[in-house]
């Protein structure tokens, strides 16, 4: 769904599925939306409900809106909130995009994707900054070269709530992404080195494994970052959102 940008029917049918946790999610937009005055008339009702959508993924408790719930239906191909999905790849595009190594936690799981694989992922993928504070103790699993993934920070700040030592970043529902090799780290999982590919990747899908000179420059980047080490905070896991396996083989 990159690029998506949501409809009228699309927005109604999520606002049915949010029922009853509409409102709370809705106050705390409003308060977001103070700080993007341009918005007027139907785009600000549009972009209401997109917001809401994203609020309802980053925050939203146990229920038909948490984010476990969204990512298990779009990688089963359920298609039930398919809605919630469109209004979230729409509010992405709201917010301000982040280009520089993201990470992401998680233990290995099953054999390490060749160089070349594409992953594609159906549901959002969260991670972390790489200037981020990193749960103590947790590894890093994945470290990925973005370009257009999002920074969701204004929609977690609260007034007078306490500062996060991570900023989270999420990439739209439906991204692709490129395996560009694998680091062994001293302790803990490898570390699988993606790049994100804008759009919809379609310059790679006849196989081949050969870096580009795009994914070697994404590549460079990381192993810089990895030579340099990440900062450690004295969290005591990820979040839930921003650790697991990326994508499916493409």
């Amino acid at each position: 769904m990159p690029g998506h940008v949501s409809g009228a029917a699309e927005r109604a049918a999520f606002r049915d599925a949010a029922a009853g946790a509409w409102e709370g999610h809705a106050a705390a937009v409003s308060r977001v939306l103070t700080r993007m005055p341009a918005l007027r008339g139907h785009e600000l009702e549009a972009a209401r409900t997109d917001l809401v959508a994203a609020h309802a993924y980053l925050t939203a408790g146990e229920g038909p809106l948490h984010h476990r719930e969204l990512i298990r239906d779009l990688h089963t191909g359920g298609g039930r909130l398919l809605p919630y999905a469109g209004c979230l790849a729409s509010a992405l595009r709201r917010l301000p995009s982040y280009r520089g190594v993201a990470l992401r936690g998680g233990d290995a799981d099953g054999p390490e994707p060749a160089v070349g694989t594409l992953l594609h992922d159906p549901a959002p993928v969260s991670a972390l900054t790489g200037a981020s504070a990193l749960p103590a103790g947790s590894p890093v699993r994945y470290a990925i070269w973005s370009v257009t993934g999002r920074k969701v920070r204004q929609l977690l700040d609260r007034p007078g709530g306490p500062t996060e030592t991570h900023e989270e970043i999420v990439f739209v529902p439906g991204t692709g992404f490129r395996v560009l090799g694998v680091r062994t780290a001293p302790a803990g999982p490898s570390v699988v080195l993606l790049r994100e590919l804008p759009g919809n990747a379609t310059a790679y899908m006849d196989g081949s494994e050969e870096l580009s000179g795009l994914d070697l420059k994404a590549l460079t980047h990381l192993d810089e970052a990895l030579a340099k080490g990440f900062r450690v905070g004295d969290g005591p896991q990820w979040p839930e959102r921003c650790s697991g396996p990326v994508g499916q083989d493409g």
